[in-house]
């Protein structure tokens, strides 16, 4: 009778087991969408013949030229700065098309990174030469208040290293993703070079610090296996107008003028191609 048990409890265990790591397709837009999958699988998905993946390259620019970290750059008052952190939340909200109609409103989540230029937003009919795409700065209000904990380690709302949100209190209220960081060193005493201590910190979150959304008009360049839209991302917005000699900190709520203007700058970040 004991080994009987034991048997139906392992039997039970596998099963409990294999249905918690049951893998499948979680993109709403696939042919093979599976809303009871415990664990995301892209590779399971599949789609229409007649969608490509849709590829989105980013230009990283400050200035107009090509934007990097640990380079030198001056802000519009001629502060000498050295970025060493630069990441945006950015939301891909729809796809429209030449006749200004969503047809595509899967709400997808990009962690822009100087270093990263390219990256997946979804799927578009292949022969499609034009769209627009609407993008937003920030996390909107739902996911803004949930665990990254609960997101796969690959999807960009989970946790990251460095932190890219606030967890304060128990209260998820309380939480909120850091839109936008951007940190550095700054030539605060105007001596050509960068002193102990010369730094600046923008840590820019909360419901109320979203970009408003905006729309780019792309070109979309079709390949075998994929399509391709560009934009340019224009670092240089981020701090337009901000004199870091005199305002080089804010973690939002300790300085909600800075950090409204920043939040203000990053309806300017992202940009046509051209």
């Amino acid at each position: 009778m004991i080994l009987k048990n034991i048997k139906i409890f392992v039997s039970l265990a596998l099963l409990c087991l294999l249905v918690s790591c049951k893998e499948g397709c979680l993109d709403p837009i696939a042919t093979n969408y599976n809303p009871n999958a415990k664990k995301s699988n892209d590779e399971l998905c599949q789609y229409e013949a007649s969608k490509n993946p849709l590829n989105l390259e980013v230009f990283h620019l400050f200035n107009g030229n090509n934007f990097s970290l640990d380079s030198i750059y001056y802000d519009d008052f001629g502060t000498m700065i050295k970025f060493n952190r630069a990441k945006t939340y950015v939301s891909k909200n729809c796809f429209f098309n030449s006749s200004n109609s969503c047809f595509d409103d899967t709400l997808k989540y990009l962690l822009l990174d100087p270093s990263i230029s390219n990256y997946f937003i979804g799927y578009i009919k292949k022969e499609l030469n034009n769209i627009s795409v609407e993008f937003q700065v920030g996390v909107d209000s739902v996911s803004n208040h949930t665990d990254p904990a609960s997101y796969q380690s690959e999807e960009p709302l989970s946790y990251q290293t460095p932190s890219m949100h606030w967890q304060m209190g128990s209260n998820p209220m309380d939480w909120s993703y850091l839109f936008v960081v951007v940190e550095g060193f700054a030539d605060l005493n105007s001596n050509g070079i960068f002193d102990a201590g010369e730094i600046f910190v923008f840590h820019i979150g909360g419901d109320d610090f979203r970009s408003n959304p905006k729309n780019i008009s792309c070109y979309i360049s079709e390949f075998p296996n994929e399509s391709k839209i560009k934009v340019n991302l224009n670092w240089s917005k981020i701090i337009e107008d901000i004199d870091i000699k005199n305002e080089n900190f804010t973690h939002t709520m300790d300085n909600i003028p800075l950090a409204t203007k920043i939040a203000t700058n990053s309806n300017n970040f992202i940009s046509e191609y051209q």
